[in-house]
């Protein structure tokens, strides 16, 4: 093989792993990733282990979502940050009336602790105003180790919209089911989320 041909052969697997890694990282609807681009611009410069989705003051019921997150190995996953974003008590992301917001209203971040933990004060999201789904809460988490990627969507178990085949499905991903059991403890209510970092990120 000739030294220019070998040359333009490399030159053409580079050009495809280029495509092959942007296309992974193009997965993103490109207008939520605007959205999400937005939101980091508001991220606190400082951050700990328990923070806020919604204000105090947010009509509602009071949630508090307790968190661990993993490494792909199982082990506790410190210093990442968990950015967390719902749907307000009328079912809407960006509020009824505001056509100029173009990211989410309740939105929150923490940074895991030592041990992966964190909280999240909130209050609890209504199913779209819609009716097309049932109530839940968006997560991405965001590493220096393995980069920046979704986290599962978590449904509340008592939902009536949820359905038989999301149930089934989360019932099989065992302690990492996205499917949470909602319990009550002086008009607060709470959930816990468990999540696991895959190996690469996703956008």
């Amino acid at each position: 093989m000739s030294i220019r041909r070998a040359t333009l052969i490399s030159a053409l697997l580079l050009v495809g792993m280029i495509y092959a890694s942007t296309a992974c990282r193009s997965q993103a609807d490109p207008s939520w990733l605007r959205s999400w681009n937005e939101a980091q611009e508001g991220r606190p410069l400082t951050l700990t282990s328990s923070g806020r989705i919604a204000e105090e003051s947010e009509p509602g019921t009071p949630l508090t979502v307790h968190g661990e997150v993993l490494k792909p190995d199982g082990t506790p996953a410190g210093g990442v940050v968990v950015h967390a974003y719902h749907r307000d008590r009328d079912g809407f992301d960006f509020g009824p009336n505001d056509a100029s917001l173009t990211t989410w209203r309740l939105q929150g971040w923490v940074k895991t602790d030592a041990k992966g933990r964190f909280d999240l004060l909130t209050i609890r999201p209504a199913p779209d105003h819609l009716g097309r789904e049932g109530a839940h809460i968006h997560f991405t988490l965001e590493s220096a180790d393995f980069g920046r990627q979704w986290a599962a969507t978590v449904f509340f178990l008592d939902d009536p919209l949820v359905t038989e085949d999301q149930r089934r499905r989360s019932k099989e991903a065992g302690e990492f089911g996205w499917l949470r059991e909602v319990r009550e403890v002086d008009g607060v209510q709470h959930v816990d989320v468990r999540f696991r970092l895959k190996e690469t990120g996703d956008f």
